[in-house]
């Protein structure tokens, strides 16, 4: 690599870098808040990283650790335990994470997958690449590219997952134009290098948490106001009706 490709690389990941940094310094992120990052740091268990992946959607925290420790203490957090039981059980055992029938299936339809085609073991299909996983997991209804994404950044793979605070903070910080999935993921991987994404997952979650919130922004309290695109055109609308 030559002196120019290596400056169009900095370049590149400039903002990335700033936004990280600026970040870094403003909040403080813990491993409790965010369920499958500390399941994952805490058993090493890629199965049970998509189990509680899955309970947290659409729910809080508390809610998916909650259901989470429920299904492991009546049922057990494994292929063949959530195969030996009724569906109604892994339900009731979930019912804190809210959507417990839908997740319940999906679950089930995970664990079914693991254990007939994978012959129990998760781990073997995530040494084989990001493709041959998105492709294995994406066929199960009810994971989605999120749930796999979450899963994949566990296991050091350089990817963004977008949720709904991620999404929300790219568009109003104007990273990204377009509101897809696939499309915000792409810009962000763009703006952010290898090495921070998994950082950059978890602490733009936060942002959107703490400051970028759906309702009632605190725009004059965030750390990258000065970079926001929704701050900027609303005050520029406050002023022209002023």
């Amino acid at each position: 690599m030559d002196k120019s490709d290596n400056s169009r690389m900095v370049n590149q990941y400039a903002l990335g870098d700033e936004i990280i940094r600026k970040l870094k310094s403003s909040l403080r992120v813990s491993e409790e808040e965010f369920a499958a990052f500390y399941i994952a740091k805490h058993t090493r268990d890629p199965f049970k990283v998509l189990v509680v992946t899955i309970l947290s959607q659409n729910t809080a925290e508390k809610n998916t650790f909650r259901a989470f420790y429920r299904l492991e203490e009546k049922v057990g957090v494994s292929p063949e335990n959530i195969l030996n039981v009724d569906i109604k059980e892994i339900e009731d055992a979930i019912k804190p994470a809210g959507l417990y029938r839908g997740k319940a299936r999906a679950i089930r339809l995970l664990a079914e997958v693991v254990q007939n085609e994978l012959g129990g073991n998760l781990s073997k299909l995530l040494e084989k690449g990001v493709k041959e996983v998105r492709e294995t997991l994406g066929k199960i209804p009810g994971i989605g590219e999120k749930t796999i994404d979450v899963l994949l950044v566990n296991w050091g793979y350089p990817v963004i997952p977008i949720d709904t605070h991620i999404r929300r903070v790219s568009l109003r910080l104007g990273l990204t134009s377009r509101s897809n999935y696939r499309s915000i993921r792409e810009a962000l991987h763009r703006i952010f290098r290898e090495e921070v994404r998994a950082d950059a997952h978890l602490y733009l979650i936060k942002l959107g948490r703490t400051f970028c919130k759906p309702k009632k922004p605190l725009c004059d309290r965030c750390p990258l106001k000065e970079y926001c695109k929704y701050r900027f055109q609303s005050r520029s609308v406050v002023n022209f009706i002023g």
